[in-house]
């Protein structure tokens, strides 16, 4: 093994989990130099006293903190129950899992046939056996998850470490990828880490500060005042009062991001008084005409267009119903992004003016665009796509979720952006924008009932 070239163990270890690089490391010294660098290209950082001393350990290490170029911090904490009962009630049994202890919360925009097979299987779900443990075995679990629940609190008093991921940044000088995860994919770390409370970490339930905002302002403040270059940052689901700051904060943000060239945000508006309410259907979007209306003041535009180098976009809100949370031209105004070449935008107002404008200023660069749940508040879809398609030369495109003319009344239903299938209609719009010929939408009539019978 020892003569494979040190290019091709060099390529191997590149695809290979820290973990395994380790042990390929102690197979030989010569593999052991060359593995090292892949060592710690990424630490896993997670809400617990463990990993933050863990974190520390690293930086503190002059051998190791310079290996270090990305931080994944899987944020999520565990769930606030009332009480004993409510806690059993969620209790998480690998034996008896299935999948639907993980359903996501309905999407408010979701037709009535959609609202009456979530509640069936609600239902279900309430009322099939949850664990096979003993009283004995759920009284030591839950006390673990009291012990959990009272150390969290403590973090979250403390600022939720901001401090230490600060002093952790300035000593990990090639860090470049800052990864937010919240309410997202639990990884098995995270679930091992509170595996004997029996409960599934989601979210962060601390019922005084607005979801993800603690945590991503800890990331860029402290990235803000380090030397480090930030390239990529990756923020999973974020409470839009995230830009609801002091000048001084909002001006470390600003410079932090200001050698970004790869941002990723979901913004939510799906937050109650008292916290965010992940299957409370009742309580998502509360918050959007607050959103939209603080908005306006274009601190989400400050914000991108501190990034001049940003190449990929891709920004979210959550909910759309009765309206979007802001307007496209709240967001990019009339900047341009002279590097910027992939974009997704999801659940937006417009004017066809507006979003064709956005195109022509990124006509030379844009490659990928993705628009999911958009709604015209001037303008038709037909025209607007035919100067979409006139304007740019993509590789590729992707058209989801709803699209809506309000002075038209047109408000045509396309797969989802997780969907793994495509109606006609998405076919044919994508089509159109990628390679041209007949302008699509000018008889919608043509794929009404197709895309009705593939949605079933």
């Amino acid at each position: 093994m020892n003569q494979l070239p040190v290019e091709l163990v060099t390529l191997v270890c590149s695809f290979m989990k820290p973990r395994d690089v380790g042990h390929l490391r102690r197979t030989s010294k010569l593999y052991a130099d060359i593995g090292r660098p892949f060592m710690f290209r990424q630490f896993h950082l997670m809400f617990t006293p463990q990993s933050f001393r863990r974190l520390k350990e690293l930086a503190s290490n002059p051998a190791w903190a310079p290996l270090v170029t990305s931080l994944y911090y899987e944020a999520d904490t565990l769930p606030f129950f009332e009480s004993f009962e409510d806690w059993e009630f969620h209790v998480f049994d690998p034996a008896n899992f299935s999948g639907s202890e993980l359903m996501p919360p309905l999407d408010p925009n979701s037709s009535e046939r959609a609202r009456r097979a979530y509640n069936r299987d609600l239902r279900k779900l309430r009322q099939r056996a949850h664990h096979q443990y003993s009283r004995p075995q759920l009284r030591a679990a839950y006390q673990k998850y009291l012990d959990y629940s009272k150390v969290q609190d403590k973090m979250r008093e403390d600022e939720y470490h901001a401090g230490k991921i600060a002093d952790a940044m300035v000593r990990l000088p090639n860090l470049g990828e800052l990864v937010l995860s919240l309410m997202g994919g639990r990884s098995k770390k995270l679930a091992n880490a509170y595996s004997d409370s029996l409960v599934i970490p989601n979210g962060d339930n601390s019922w005084t500060e607005p979801l993800g905002v603690p945590q991503m302002l800890s990331l860029l403040q402290g990235s803000a005042r380090t030397p480090m270059k930030l390239k990529l940052l990756h923020g999973g689901v974020v409470d839009w009062r995230f830009f609801d700051q002091s000048d001084e904060v909002f001006q470390d943000l600003q410079k932090a991001v200001g050698n970004l060239q790869e941002l990723s945000l979901q913004l939510s508006t799906g937050i109650e008084e008292g916290g965010y309410s992940p299957y409370g259907v009742e309580d998502l979007g509360v918050e959007i005409d607050a959103c939209a209306e603080y908005l306006k003041n274009g601190r989400l535009l400050k914000f991108l267009s501190a990034a001049p180098n940003l190449r990929g976009l891709d920004l979210r809100f959550d909910w759309s119903n009765p309206n979007c949370p802001t307007d496209l031209k709240y967001v990019v105004g009339g900047h341009r992004w002279e590097f910027l070449a992939d974009v997704t935008l999801s659940t937006f107002d417009s004017t066809a003016e507006n979003l064709v404008g956005f195109c022509e200023k990124h006509a030379m660069t844009l490659q990928s665009l993705v628009l999911e749940r958009i709604k015209l508040v001037e303008g038709s879809w037909s025209p607007t796509f035919q100067k979409m398609r006139r304007a740019l030369h993509l590789k590729h495109v992707r058209i989801c979720g709803d699209l809506e003319a309000f002075e038209y009344d047109e408000n045509w239903s396309f797969t989802t952006m997780e969907a793994q299938h495509e109606t006609s209609m998405s076919r044919a719009v994508q089509r159109y924008l990628l390679q041209g010929g007949d302008g699509p939408l000018l008889d919608l009539s043509d794929y009404e009932e197709e895309t009705d019978l593939e949605a079933e």
